[in-house]
């Protein structure tokens, strides 16, 4: 190492220095990429310098804003909007469910499948039949697996 230290110093020794600068450079080059592969990914995980995404499944109210505040008491039409953001590498299905909640008892207003991309999200609609005459009532949407859920209460009309 000193030795190549010491040519670097000497004035007449420019090619030398320009060789070795592309040399670094190139192996700098190869480094990265390499290590945009999978191996690389490998290698760099097993040194401790490289962990997998984080992935993740998100449920949302695709319009909360079009929710309703109150349910009659005649069976009436809702229409339900829910967003599945699957931020994962691997496209994935999941099962959801629609649920009613009134007077401490519960119906299953529909349910099924949606496939969604890796990386991306599928928004579903449905128009179910839902009454209650007192109190409040709660509609939830939830996946089965991971399990997750989200909810809205409405009065309900006497």
């Amino acid at each position: 190492m000193a030795a190549i230290l010491a040519l670097w110093r000497r004035a007449d020794f420019v090619p030398a220095k320009s060789l070795l600068l592309a040399v670094m450079v190139a192996a700098v080059a190869l480094v990265a990429g390499l290590a945009q592969t999978s191996v690389g990914h490998s290698l760099l995980q097993g040194a401790g310098l490289y962990d997998q995404p984080a992935s993740y499944t998100s449920l949302a109210f695709a319009n909360p804003q079009s929710l309703p505040t109150q349910f009659s008491r005649s069976a009436t039409s809702v229409h339900v909007s829910f967003t599945i953001s699957n931020a994962s590498t691997n496209s994935r299905t999941y099962q959801w469910s629609i649920v009613f909640d009134r007077a401490g008892r519960t119906y299953r207003l529909a349910a099924g499948t949606a496939r969604v991309p890796a990386e991306g999200h599928v928004t579903v609609s449905r128009t179910v039949r839902a009454s209650c005459s007192s109190g409040q009532a709660r509609m939830t949407i939830g996946l089965a697996a991971p399990a997750e859920s989200i909810h809205f209460l409405a009065a309900c009309s006497p």
